[in-house]
Order: C-alpha cells, then sequence, then structure tokens
C-alpha cells in the first residue's frame, strides 16, 4: 500500500465516531448499566478491557480455545459498539454476550463470574452493551 493511500486511510479511520448503543438511556448509562460498570471492575473485566477502546491490545488465553486451540492466547477485543458485532469469540460460537461470560466461560477466566449474583451478571451485560 503506497504510504498516501496509508495515510489517508489512517485518517479516515481517525475521523469515524462509534455508534451510540440503543441499550443508552438519553444518551446515558441506565441505572442497570451503572451498576454494571461496578460488576464490570469486581469480575476483573476491566484488568484487560481497559482505556477508552476496552483493550490492553495484548494476547490472553482466557481459556476459549476449543480443541486445537485449546491453550492458545487471543487478542482482546474492543467493547465499543460491541451490540452490534455478534456472533462473539474469534470462532463465533458465543451469540450473546451471556454465552460469553457464562456458558463459555466455565473456568472463570473470561472475567470472575461464579461468585455474582443473577442480578449482578445482568447488570454486567447491560453494562457492555451500553459501550
Amino acid at each position: 500500500l503506497p504510504e498516501t493511500d496509508a495515510l489517508a486511510l489512517d485518517a479516515f479511520l481517525k475521523s469515524m465516531e462509534p455508534v451510540p448503543s440503543p441499550y443508552l438511556e438519553q444518551g446515558k448509562l441506565s441505572a442497570s448499566a451503572e451498576r454494571g460498570k461496578e460488576v464490570f471492575v469486581k469480575a476483573k473485566c476491566s484488568e484487560c478491557h481497559t482505556g477508552p477502546y476496552y483493550t490492553d491490545l495484548q494476547l490472553h488465553d482466557v481459556g476459549t480455545g476449543e480443541g486445537y486451540e485449546y491453550g492458545t492466547a487471543f487478542d482482546v477485543p474492543s467493547l465499543n459498539e460491541v451490540w452490534r458485532t455478534a456472533p462473539y469469540l474469534y470462532d463465533g460460537r458465543a451469540e450473546t454476550i451471556r454465552d460469553v461470560v457464562i456458558r463459555e466461560n466455565p473456568d472463570d477466566r473470561h472475567g470472575q463470574i461464579k461468585d455474582l449474583t443473577e442480578g449482578e451478571v445482568n447488570d454486567l451485560i447491560t453494562y457492555v452493551l451500553s459501550l
């Protein structure tokens, strides 16, 4: 790619603004999402999904690899606009955020969820979908 094209592409990408989540209430986090923001930290989601893009740009083995990919480290995806990017995980096997944090997290390595109440899980999901 010629440098001029790369610079133009870079400028275009930097000009893009995220689309507000339909899970926001009048452009703000709902009460559930506000509680979920606290759960996001409690469950240690914020250790990898950090910063303005909710990613540390690193590779982590969070136990989501299957078969020959078990034990593989994957890049931490941004959570911005995650509400419109289903399906989830590297192979698309998680249809919902609930699938990501519950069904596809049996060893509690992709967020520490096992000790959360159902209400906390729901608030966490609402928060993530609000990003």
